[in-house]
């Protein structure tokens, strides 16, 4: 178990005493007894094949491994009367050079002056699997499952059992996501509803219901597309990805808003096709650049989504073809009453535009400018502040609700067995003479920095081939055995070593812990095992492997340092690095981008400007809203990166291309056209996004991400942007790029 890179694929099980107390007492040593016995029996049929653990155990010296405390549970009586001792945390023969790690097993563990186990709180049973065999994946599988459920179905007297946490927060996230897949539906039942609702309008021609289904259905083609792709080309889906089909949904609708309010400011006399047109030239271009820019934000998180308007445009067109012919917006049969009035060249204003003479006018007051500054600061302020606050990395314990199996699961284990919770792989990841007395000091004196540590046990629980090594050159043995080597040269010193050494029975584990060259004349990397100490808690394990880091890189020669677990802590300390780095470069993507369509600087810099402004804000509030910075809130805000930069493009864009001449009616004017997009996309993602709600911590933790996120975003764009840029002179000058682009071809004709 000590050389595992990674967790080892197990079947774990800890046990209690019922009353909490010694554990070193005969009924409870008989029940534990049982346990072990029935684990190692129980047989499982799988495609009619009887399984059996020794047909999937993992294998230590060409056996199964067996657990050492396993070993002693044949041996009661002796232990009950101490003629069986416990050497605790580790039992070495120096003679043959085996060990035992009882620190594995035993948790809470009590001993007296000399080392020896007094008493037991805890024992946990390993039974780790064979796994490099592929096909016996669907074997361990289905025998770690039926193993779980006849233990935790059993009735014990004296003894209450925990199962793997680990294993069961993955069976959990299997059931969890499962559950997810029934609400797909019922999210694109509620999206479209409140797509066609407020799709309609007061004029039941002029209404469009149907398009707001349209819309969903376009989010939907994206989906499938998309997944399509990825399975095509092999990428493997993760019970995860059930969240990005919510998301697309409740946030990738917001194009299909700003094309149908584009097209109720058109004429309603003109024909369909120059509608089309002139929708296209409203909104076209803002469309582009937002999935431009979304592209790009999704690609820098290793992601991508591109929403395109060619089969919604489609769809605008048929409604067009629709409103033309006097249709009724649901039953598309002939309306002609409303029909008629159409034609009476009378353009009505749709009820739901005139945001922009309400939001619109109350902005364009001085004293609500002044205000919306004020707000605006107020909340960057807040934003920055919860950022001196952030914590980084998962707390395991605090996943699942206290009182869930797999909270109860996780604090055994952190309670009696975080002693000796894992072992470090200190990797010497360079080739070195290790018979030259230099490089063996330097060795040794890497080791004492790691044992030194106040988190790193002391020099019994470390295992290095070369302090074995040179051990075994002072033992008796070694006289006749190594006679005629010369342990100062290099020859001779891997001669022994390998030809002697390592043909040991006992020493032969050893050698996956030293790669030589092809010819075997170099070393070219090692490694030795020391163990982690006390460690338990986001904030120690973070500081922890820190520490382990700065100590590797004082050595003369390249260290590397891992860990089972080391992928649950890094993350924790580099996370937020990732998080930032990630974020700067979206912004100053987008920042070129926008330069590209829109030659503003003003309006590109301010877009820049919102989209980290509501990045900040939600990183602060998150974390006052007890929401970490680790794997899950990353992974949430990279799928919610692209929806920060929609609308404060859409609404900046808006106000370059309006031609209007005063400030107040330009900011009027841009919410005019956009207000109302922005006002539906908010709330169907608000809305929408509270389907996946239950109480996990990776859902919860993705909605009020997805909720933060989305209140920024629309403040930004419906009133912080819009005063700001009816504030900046040089903002107001009229950008015409229909005008710009028709002289030019002009020209160019001419």
């Amino acid at each position: 178990m000590v050389r595992y890179p990674d967790l080892p694929q197990s079947a774990i099980i800890s046990i209690l005493k019922k009353d909490t107390g010694d554990m070193l007492v005969k009924e409870v040593l008989e029940e534990i007894k049982k346990v072990d016995e029935t684990i190692k029996n129980l047989t499982v049929v799988v495609d009619d094949v009887s399984i059996e653990y020794r047909n999937i155990c993992g294998i230590v010296r060409r056996n199964c491994f067996q657990n050492p405390f396993s070993v002693l549970l044949s041996e009661i009586n002796d232990l009950l009367t101490r003629k069986k001792k416990i050497k605790y945390p580790v039992e070495i023969d120096r003679l043959t050079l085996s060990y035992n790690v009882y620190s594995l097993n035993l948790g809470g563990v009590k001993t007296d002056g000399h080392g020896y186990v007094e008493s037991v709180k805890a024992i946990r049973l390993f039974y780790p699997f064979d796994t490099t065999t592929k096909w016996k994946q669907k074997w361990i599988e289905q025998w770690t499952k039926t193993v779980y459920d006849e233990i935790g179905n059993s009735r014990f007297q004296h003894i209450k059992i925990f199962i793997n946490p680990f294993w069961s927060i993955k069976e959990h996230a299997k059931i969890l996501f499962s559950n997810l897949r029934p609400m797909i539906a019922a999210v694109v039942i509620f999206i479209s509803a409140f797509s066609m609702i407020t799709c309609m309008s007061l004029k039941l021609i002029r209404s469009k219901p149907w398009l707001g289904v349209a819309s969903v259905v376009s989010a939907g083609l994206a989906i499938s597309a998309s997944f399509g792709l990825m399975g095509f080309f092999g990428t493997k889906n993760t019970y995860w990805n059930i969240c990005i089909s919510f998301l697309v949904i409740v946030t990738e609708i917001d194009d299909a808003f700003v094309l149908i309010a584009s097209w109720r400011i058109t004429d309603a006399n003109d024909n369909v096709v120059n509608r089309l047109r002139n929708t296209y030239r409203e909104a076209a271009v803002s469309i582009t650049l937002t999935s431009l820019t979304n592209f790009l934000a999704y690609c820098v998180g290793m992601t991508t989504s591109f929403p395109l308007i060619t089969f919604f445009g489609g769809c605008m067109a048929i409604s067009g073809y629709r409103e033309e012919k006097g249709l009724h917006p649901i039953t598309l049969r002939s309306f002609e009453s409303e029909h008629n009035s159409l034609e009476s060249n009378q353009q009505e204003e749709e009820f739901f535009m005139k945001i922009k003479n309400q939001i619109g006018n109350i902005l364009s007051f001085p004293i609500t400018k002044v205000i919306v500054i004020i707000l605006y600061f107020a909340n960057l302020g807040l934003g920055i502040y919860g950022c001196f606050s952030i914590r980084q990395g998962i707390d395991w314990q605090n996943l699942f609700p206290v009182d869930s199996p797999i909270s109860r699961a996780t604090n055994v284990m952190y309670s009696y067995f975080d002693e000796y919770g894992f072992t470090l792989n200190i990797i010497i990841n360079e080739t070195l003479d290790y018979s030259d007395i230099t490089v063996q000091q330097n060795i040794e004196l890497l080791t004492k920095k790691f044992e030194s540590h106040p988190h790193i046990s002391d020099g019994r629980l470390t295992v290095s081939w070369l302090k074995y090594y040179k051990e075994f050159q002072e033992h008796p043995v070694a006289k006749y055995s190594l006679a005629g080597y010369n342990m100062s040269t290099k020859q001779d010193f891997l001669g022994g070593l390998r030809k002697v050494f390592l043909r040991f029975k006992e020493a032969d584990e050893f050698s996956s812990d030293i790669v030589f060259n092809e010819d075997e004349s170099d070393i070219i990397c090692s490694r030795l095992f020391v163990t982690a100490k006390d460690v338990s808690g986001r904030e120690i394990e973070i500081k922890f492997l820190d520490d382990m880091w700065k100590i590797a890189e004082e050595v003369p020669f390249t260290v590397l340092v891992h860990s089972p677990v080391s992928i649950l802590i890094e993350q924790g300390i580099i996370i937020m690095d990732i998080v930032m780095q990630m974020f700067w470069v979206t912004s100053v993507l987008i920042l070129i981008v926008f330069l590209l369509f829109i030659p503003n600087v003003i309006c590109a810099f301010l877009v820049a400007i919102s989209v980290v402004s509501t990045i900040t804000e939600t990183l602060g509030l998150m974390s006052l809203w007890d929401v970490n910075v680790d794997v899950v809130s990353m992974m949430s805000l990279i799928l919610c990166v692209g929806f920060c930069i929609n609308y404060p493009a859409h609404i900046s864009y808006a106000f370059v291309r309006s031609n209007l001449k005063n400030s107040n009616e330009k900011l009027r004017d841009s919410l005019y056209h956009l207000g109302y997009p922005i006002l539906q996309g908010t709330l169907s993602t608000t809305f929408g996004i509270l389907f996946l709600y239950k109480e996990t911590y990776f859902i919860l933790v993705l909605i009020k991400i997805v909720f933060l996120m989305t209140l920024e975003t629309a403040f930004h764009a419906m009133v912080f942007i819009p005063v700001v840029l009816s504030l900046i002179p040089l903002a107001n000058r009229n950008e015409n790029f229909d005008y710009v682009f028709v002289r030019k071809r002009t020209s160019q004709n001419e």
